[in-house]
Order: C-alpha cells, then sequence, then structure tokens
C-alpha cells in the first residue's frame, strides 16, 4: 500500500502556495484544501486533494440554517465542475446539515454520489459535526442505506460529540472503517476535537486510539492511502486565556503527526 500525506490548507492557515511549498519541505506527497481553478496542479509535482463545503460562504464549514438540500446540491455541482480539471486524486466533501431528519439526509447524500458518478469521479464524504455525519450510529445507519457511500473519516469530531474516546469503540467503528477513503489525521478527547499537543503524556492514550484506528483503515487498503494531518485552528488549537498565544506551533504539529504517521502505517516506499 502507498501512504499519501498531504498539507491541509485550512489546518496549516496556509494559502494554496504556501500548502504546496510545506510539502515539499516536509517530504508530502499531496496538497489539501479549496483550491482555485489556477492551482499548479500538473507541474507541482504533487497529488492534489480538493475540498468543497456546501451551503456555507467560502472559508466558513457550518452550513446556513436557510440552506436547503437543493442550495447544498447546486453549490457542490457548481465546486464539483470547476476541482475537477484540477484533476484530483480525492476529492473529500463537508455536505449537508445535521439539522435534516434521516431520510432527507439519504435523499441528499444519494443525489450528491450521483451528481459525482455522472461527472465520472468518487467522492468522500466527511465525518464532522454540524453535518449528517455528526455521530458514529447515524453514519453507521447511512451507510447501510447508501451501498455507495465512502468517508473521510475525522474521528476526533466524534470524540466531543460522544463524549467518549469513539475510536476505541469497536462496535461502533467496525461497520465504519472499511468505508473510509480518505482520513483527518487529528486526535481528539472527550471534551475537545483537538489535543493541545498529542506527543503530551496526558493524551497517550487519545493518541494511541486514533492511531490503532488509523492502522485498520490503511488495512483496509491495498492499493493508496490519503491521509491529511488536520490540526487547525479557529478554536481548536489550544491558547493561553489571558495573552491568547498558542500553547502549540499549529504547522510543527502537523508535519511532527505526518512524520508518526509515516513511521506507523506500514507501506511501500
Amino acid at each position: 500500500m502507498k501512504l499519501i500525506r498531504a498539507v491541509s490548507c485550512w489546518g496549516n492557515e496556509a494559502s494554496p502556495l504556501e500548502a504546496l511549498r510545506l510539502a515539499e519541505a516536509w517530504g508530502f506527497e499531496a496538497v489539501e484544501g479549496q483550491l482555485p481553478p489556477d492551482f499548479p496542479a500538473e507541474d507541482s509535482g504533487k497529488s492534489v486533494i480538493v475540498e468543497i463545503s456546501t451551503g456555507c460562504p467560502a472559508g466558513i464549514y457550518v452550513p446556513s440554517l436557510r440552506a436547503t438540500p437543493a442550495d447544498h446540491l447546486d453549490d457542490f455541482r457548481r465546486k464539483l465542475d470547476a476541482a475537477l480539471p484540477l484533476n484530483p486524486i480525492r476529492i473529500t466533501t463537508l455536505a449537508g446539515a445535521d439539522f435534516w431528519d434521516f431520510s432527507t439526509s439519504c435523499r441528499f447524500l444519494g443525489e450528491l454520489l450521483e451528481i459525482a458518478r455522472s461527472a465520472g469521479t468518487r467522492i468522500c464524504v466527511e465525518t464532522h459535526r454540524s453535518r449528517p455525519t455528526f455521530h458514529p450510529l447515524r453514519t453507521a445507519r447511512l451507510l447501510a442505506e447508501l451501498p455507495e457511500l465512502s468517508l473521510t473519516l475525522d474521528v476526533s469530531h466524534w470524540c466531543v460529540v460522544c463524549e467518549r474516546a469513539v475510536a476505541g469503540i469497536p462496535e461502533w467503528m467496525d461497520p465504519i472503517e472499511q468505508r473510509v477513503g480518505h482520513v483527518h489525521a487529528r486526535v481528539g478527547y472527550d471534551q475537545g476535537p483537538q489535543v493541545p499537543d498529542p506527543q503530551s503524556p496526558w493524551h497517550r492514550e487519545d493518541l494511541a486510539s486514533h492511531l490503532a484506528c488509523w492502522q485498520r483503515i490503511a488495512g483496509f487498503h491495498d492499493g493508496i492511502l490519503t491521509i491529511t494531518p488536520e490540526f487547525g485552528p479557529d478554536g481548536y488549537l489550544h491558547v493561553d486565556p489571558y495573552s491568547g498565544q498558542p500553547l502549540a506551533n499549529l504547522r510543527e504539529l502537523n508535519r511532527s503527526m505526518g512524520e508518526l504517521l509515516a513511521r506507523e502505517i506500514p507501506h511501500s516506499v
């Protein structure tokens, strides 16, 4: 299996070109983000993972309460058309809303998959708060209803939603891990979606449970596994409550996580 690690534009607060330079400096194989049509994908020598977020303004990830399923689908079509010329190795999407009922979510995701299929591509739907995949048991039901649904797994969101180390609950994770096409590698804990530092002894068990989950997912891939270290800003990164100064270096967290993944996930060179 080939391991492809991506530098996240969002996670590293980097423009697409800055992320490309970081990928080169860190030895990562790809760049992930909401990439512009003129991104130099073919000239970069790096793979491209395009992120599509629907139902919200650019740079925002929480869907509007007023956006209908039709609004989300129109948004997805437009952004997918812009992404395809980049020839992405993966397309990952935050689509839909958590406040829809289950049948609405099923219909929406079915239509989303059909749009991608008609465009000659495949997508991975991210597990994320504020989206239909906000909880592991609900996500398992969606997977059962939609056999073609593939996930971008960010289990850190479920840690805070469920107030549990979800990655270490096999009866919840077993039906999900086999359907993961892409991974966002951030370590959550029972009270938040991002530990201050995954190397801290205070969070040794959290790191171990996430890493074991990612290793199991790798076992289901005999071609490539794409994975993006995604420690991020925007309230995720812990800061001093008085000075507002970060308690860790965000880019260093992602670089070192990428190195850990290369050591701990068996792969071919």
